[in-house]
Parts: structure tokens; C-alpha cells; sequence
């Protein structure tokens, strides 16, 4: 089992600097840099994937407990943030 305790954060910290190192630019710059946004989606992907493994290998093993789902949902936040600002805004 992962420690998603801390590792649930990832994601949300690479979206923040992602996003800061982006402000910076204006214009065409900004879209020339948007590839960038790429890396939180990647990584919130991944670390997803790891906390539904681990819900489902709690579940099964009837120990799951609501802390697995809630960093679960938590390292999805960055996902969830990109496809609502690429489809919806």
C-alpha cells in the first residue's frame, strides 16, 4: 500500500507551480506555454490511478475507511481543474 497521505498533495502542488510559472506569460506566450499544463494532468493521472488500486485492494480486504477515497479525490482535484478549464471556460 502507498502512503497517499502525503502523496495525494503531488499533483495539486505541480498545477500551482505549474500555473504561477505560466501568469508570467502574456499572450501568445501564455499558449506557447500551455504543453506545460500537461505535467499536473500526468501526474494527478497516475496518482489517481494508484488510489483507486488502493481502495480496491482496501475494499477487498474489508479495511477500507474514508481516508483512501478523500485523498483519492484530492489528487484528482488537478484533473478535474484542467478538463473544466479546457471545455467549460
Amino acid at each position: 500500500m502507498v502512503n497517499l497521505r502525503w502523496l495525494c498533495w503531488l499533483p495539486l502542488v505541480t498545477l500551482a507551480a505549474t500555473e504561477l510559472y505560466i501568469d508570467q506569460f502574456d499572450g501568445w506566450g501564455a499558449w506557447a506555454a500551455a504543453p506545460v499544463l500537461l505535467v499536473p494532468g500526468i501526474v494527478s493521472l497516475v496518482v489517481v490511478l494508484i488510489g483507486l488500486y488502493d481502495c480496491r485492494a482496501a475494499h477487498r480486504a474489508g479495511r477500507l475507511g474514508l481516508a483512501g477515497p478523500v485523498y483519492t479525490i484530492i489528487a484528482g482535484l488537478p484533473l478535474a481543474w484542467l478538463l473544466v478549464r479546457r471545455f467549460v471556460a
